[in-house]
Formats: C-alpha cells, sequence, structure tokens
C-alpha cells in the first residue's frame, strides 16, 4: 500500500478507536474500502510506468534506424554499419575511462588489423609494408566509447555532432564567375607573408586524369611545376614543401615510396577524391581507406552542405562555419580506421550513402614529420560545366568554394614549414 494511503488509514482507525460504538462491521467496511483504493493507485502507477517504457522503446527504435544524429556525453559517433551486430552497451565507468575500439572481422579475417603491414623498415625508420598487388582487407572502426572527451576537437566527438545539428541549413547557392583578386586577396590577408619566397620549385602538382589543381593554384596565384606521374621519382625535391596528387592519382610503385618518404620526412600531401584508394591508402595504410562506396546521384554532379567540425585554427582559417560541397559522380566515401591519428575537417548531413553515418569530406593527418590532406571531390572550380571558372559551391563571404578555402590553407601552412631535410633522396630502386 503507498505510504500516503497507509499514514490517512492509520488516523482514520485511530479517531475510530475513541468511538467505542463503532460496530466491526463498520471497521471491516473501512478496512475494505482503504485497500481498494490502494489497488486503483497501484494499477494507476503500472501503466504510467508501462507508458513511459513504450515510450523509451519508441524512442530507441528511431535512433537505431538512423533518424537522429544525437550523442550522448562521451560516446563516439561511430556507428555500428547496418546489417551488422550491435555490441552491448558500455559500463558508465568504462565511458569515463578510455575507449575501446571494436573490430569486427570480415570474411575470412580471423585477427585484428594491425596498422600498418610491416615488411621492413626504411632507412629512415617508418615502417615499410610490402606493396603487393593484392590489397590488405582491414575491418572498419565500429562502435565503441570515445577517449576524446567533450570538444576535444576530431570532428567525430560530440561536439562536432551539436554543430550538425545546430548549424543552419543555408538555401541552394547559385553559380558564380571565380575571380583571381578575390582568391588571391583572400589567401595573403588569411596567410599573411604566404607568398615570400614561394617558388614553383615549392609545390610540385602531379597531373591526374579528372581534376586540374593547377588551375586553383594559378587562381590562388600560387606558383607550382607540373610533373607526369611516372616521372615523380626522377624529380628533385630539393625546394619542395608539398605535393598536390589530382584524381585519380594512379602512380608507380617508386613513386608511392617517394611519397612516403616524402611526407615522414616533413614534407606535406594534399590529395583528391580517387586518390585515396590509389595513393594515400598504399602510401599510408591504416589510417583512412576507401570504405568502396561512392556518392552519386545518377551521373550528374551534387552540391550537398558542409559543417566545419574541426578545432584546427590554422585550416580552418577565414573560412564560415556553414558552407556548401561540389561532389562529384563517384566521389570515393572516406573510412576513418585510426581514429586517434585523424581530424576530420568538414562533413555533410546529406550524404546518405555513406555507410558509416559520417559524411566526411576532408580529413587531415599527421605521418612522421608530415601531414597529409584529403579532399572528397576536387580543388578545381569544377569538372563538367561548361567553364572551367565557374563555381558551383561558392561559400557564403568568400566568392569561392569552402573545399578550397581548406586546401589553400593546408597549402599555406606548408608554405610556412622548413624544407625536409631528406627531400634530395631519391628511392631506392
Amino acid at each position: 500500500m503507498p505510504p500516503k494511503l497507509l499514514r490517512d488509514q492509520t488516523k482514520v482507525e485511530k479517531k475510530l478507536s475513541v468511538f467505542p460504538r463503532v460496530c466491526d462491521a463498520c471497521k471491516s467496511a473501512h478496512q475494505k474500502l482503504f485497500k481498494l483504493l490502494a489497488a486503483c493507485v497501484q494499477t494507476a502507477a503500472i501503466v504510467a510506468l508501462a507508458q513511459t517504457v513504450f515510450s523509451h522503446s519508441n524512442s530507441q527504435t528511431a535512433f537505431a534506424a538512423g533518424d537522429s544524429d544525437w550523442v550522448e556525453d562521451g560516446v563516439s559517433e561511430f556507428a555500428v554499419p547496418r546489417g551488422r551486430p550491435e555490441t552491448l552497451p558500455p559500463t558508465r565507468k568504462q565511458n569515463e575511462d578510455r575507449q575501446v575500439f571494436q573490430y569486427q572481422a570480415r570474411p575470412g579475417q580471423t585477427t585484428e588489423p594491425t596498422d600498418v603491414p610491416v615488411g621492413e623498415i626504411s632507412d629512415d625508420g617508418v615502417p615499410v609494408d610490402t606493396m603487393g598487388k593484392t590489397k590488405k582487407v582491414r575491418a572498419p572502426i565500429q562502435a565503441g566509447i570515445s577517449t576524446w572527451q567533450q570538444g576535444s576537437g576530431n570532428g567525430f566527438d560530440q561536439r562536432a555532432a551539436r554543430l550538425l545539428q545546430q548549424s543552419p541549413v543555408l538555401a541552394t547557392p547559385r553559380i558564380i564567375n571565380a575571380d583571381p583578386k578575390v582568391f588571391k586577396s583572400w589567401l595573403t590577408a588569411t596567410n599573411p607573408g604566404v607568398l615570400d619566397g614561394a617558388t614553383k620549385e615549392s609545390i610540385i602538382e602531379i597531373k591526374g586524369e579528372w581534376d586540374d589543381c593547377a588551375h586553383a593554384l594559378r587562381t590562388f596565384g600560387l606558383p607550382y611545376t607540373r610533373v607526369n606521374p611516372k616521372k615523380l621519382s626522377e624529380t628533385n625535391l630539393n625546394n619542395t614543401k608539398i605535393i598536390v596528387v589530382n584524381c585519380e592519382g594512379h602512380l608507380p610503385m617508386e613513386s608511392i615510396l617517394q611519397l612516403r618518404r616524402f611526407v615522414a620526412m616533413g614534407g606535406y600531401l594534399l590529395t583528391t577524391d580517387w586518390a585515396l584508394e590509389n595513393v594515400v591508402d598504399k602510401a599510408f595504410p591504416g589510417i583512412i581507406e576507401w570504405n568502396e562506396g561512392y556518392y552519386t546521384d545518377g551521373n550528374n554532379n551534387n552540391v550537398v552542405d558542409a559543417v566545419i567540425v574541426a578545432d584546427d585554427a590554422a585550416l580552418t582559417a577565414g573560412t564560415p562555419p556553414v558552407g556548401h560541397w561540389l561532389l562529384v559522380k563517384k566521389s570515393q566515401i572516406v573510412r576513418i580506421l585510426k581514429p586517434e591519428t585523424v581530424k576530420v575537417l568538414a562533413r555533410s548531413r546529406h550524404m546518405r550513402e555513406d555507410p558509416d553515418n559520417l559524411g566526411i569530406l576532408a580529413v587531415t593527418f599527421t605521418y612522421g614529420n608530415g601531414r597529409v590532406m584529403h579532399l572528397v571531390g576536387h580543388f578545381d572550380n569544377n569538372s563538367e560545366l561548361a567553364f572551367n571558372s565557374a563555381i558551383p559551391d561558392a561559400a557564403p563571404g568568400l566568392g569561392f568554394s569552402l573545399r578550397q578555402a581548406l586546401a589553400a590553407n593546408f597549402i599555406a601552412q606548408a608554405l610556412k614549414q622548413e624544407i625536409p631535410e631528406a627531400n634530395s633522396a631519391k628511392t631506392e630502386k
């Protein structure tokens, strides 16, 4: 019987006890009445509890279906890919202590993957894999407990989830023409002195089939040297600070090895779209990879929303927090394999094709003494419009796209670095 009802019954019984003439039948009726009231109260409580449980169950079902992007305190945004079994929820103690990323083996894989399949160690101390033609199968990151505290700034923490929820959705942008004066004035204002001392040898651009980074470099007023993919291993890199690899990024193996060595010794590397599979995954295995999915909207390019989610003042300098992003047809979607190394710079809320539900647009990571940045999509203004000066995804207040601003800031940071010590070393054949 509820405590309040029990107290009321006790008070009435005390009052009835002072009247000796009250018959036993009345006392019995009084006791039955209170028992009936107690049963009614308990029934109402059970109904209320059932309604609460049912409502909670419905909310959990909606969350599992991907209808909400909310992430609770201390919980990683890495979602269990659809169609795979979920892991048991961790305890509060585990939430507070550390993150344990749980790998789920793919068919045919019996052990947890290593970060780098080591075949030998190069003379600069960087692990070198066997670089065979058969691609090593790795398991993707699965749901787990986040080691990064609130607001860690890696682009897939609770801070990023809030930014994605709270950022406004902008209207579809109109197509504008690229103005080299706008590009260059923004670059020099955001990165003062960036062009001082920059030479054509400072930036090496590797010719590609689908992207044309050289066009964007010229628009920003950045000097560069274009190199054929087959000639990179023969190129003198004594004065080079950054190498830009266009989509699709088909490079011979000796060039892949040279890129790895270049970055390990302090160089910067910028890659676009299909160079994710053809360059990044081969040169730096175990960090990020193509998840074998494409972003595609029929046979057309598409402009999606973009939100800056990383806490990186240098790479996001002079950029609006929300913008647009041009995705070319069959843009390769990024999967993170080593979250403690990776920082996601920008994400989209409209990339439904991403099975990991992260919508990664730009990502960066360190390797040795150098740094790598990869763009989903291209660096050039556009790929298929009639005029290559047309920009279909101009960011608010910039006069060019958010993807171009992030890439330009990355190049500017590279130009501020010292020339890598071992750039002149050629890859041994």
